[in-house]
């Protein structure tokens, strides 16, 4: 297994505005392994760079901000090997974290993607963000240490291309925000298996892969893609009323708090619940998943 992996995974890195982060995350990868580098701008300076100081990176500029799920569909496919591995510039995995995914990757036939253990808080405290979509199953590790879910958050997850090649990738009408968590759904429905391998280990820094000074301006375009996306999920998969019952309350609720903060005089948390709402409304009217943060 250990020389296999080289030739079995391809590691793809969507960045966008990542040049603060990028080189810790490149630096803690096996320089081995081959890596897929989608850089969301036109940005060819930053990209021109990188590939000259790591040999074994292949950038490709997309020219514009196409979003997280869209932008690793190119990689995807551009990939030749029959797993990838996927993260954020934001993550730094352990050093053995690739080759035990596709271990367990490989253990069924029938796996479509693994996560290892996030670690988050300097490296200490286990992020709990996965679960099932039925509420009556249990959270249980097999001898492996091993936990099949029906969908987690991962900011470092291997696909099995072949399995994916039937189900379909990224749904590029999502822009970011429940991008993962569609994609799980359609594994959940096709029958195949999430895991998460708790033997294999990342840290994440939560947020931290665009550059920290817009990070008011990328928290504008989260809470608005936030609500848009929801209510885009849940039309997608049990319908309009479904859709209707999950996102409305919390759209009422957003209007008040916009409301009393705009009599509060904070112009920032204002403005974060007008986006919040105005997402569920352009998405309830059907219109696409357009906003975009204003950055210089």
């Amino acid at each position: 297994m250990e020389k296999n992996k080289y030739k079995e995974i391809t590691v793809i890195i969507v960045t966008f505005k990542s040049d603060h982060i990028i080189h810790k995350c490149l630096k803690n990868i096996d320089e081995n392994f081959k890596i897929i580098l989608i850089e969301n701008s036109d940005n060819h300076d930053f990209t021109s760079k990188l590939e000259k100081e790591y040999k074994n990176l292949k950038c490709i500029n997309m020219g514009y901000d196409a979003g997280y799920g869209s932008a690793l569909n190119v990689g995807i496919k551009l990939s030749k090997t029959d797993f990838v591995i996927c993260i954020n510039p934001d993550s730094f995995p352990d050093r053995d974290c690739f080759e035990k995914l596709l271990i367990t990757s490989k253990s069924q036939e029938n796996i479509a993607l693994v996560a290892p253990l996030t670690l988050i808080k300097n490296n200490t405290q286990e992020s709990s963000a996965y679960g099932f979509f039925s509420n009556k199953k249990d959270r249980i590790k097999n001898s492996q240490n091993n936990m099949f879910v029906d969908w987690v958050h991962g900011n470092v997850f291997l696909l099995n291309k072949k399995i994916m090649d039937r189900i379909g990738y990224f749904d590029e009408n999502i822009f970011i925000e429940f991008d993962e968590i569609d994609l799980q759904q359609r594994i959940f429905k096709a029958g195949k298996k999430t895991v998460i391998n708790f033997n294999a280990k990342s840290q994440h820094l939560e947020g931290k892969s665009a550059d920290p000074k817009y990070s008011f301006e990328m928290k504008c375009e989260h809470s608005w893609h936030h609500s848009w996306s929801k209510f885009y999920y849940f039309k997608k998969h049990f319908g309009y009323i479904k859709a209707l019952k999950e996102c409305l309350p919390r759209a009422i609720l957003d209007i008040i708090k916009s409301i009393v903060f705009f009599i509060l005089l904070d112009k920032k948390k204002t403005k974060i619940y007008i986006l919040f709402f105005l997402g569920f409304f352009n998405s309830f009217i059907g219109k696409k998943s357009f906003y975009r943060a204003i950055l210089d």
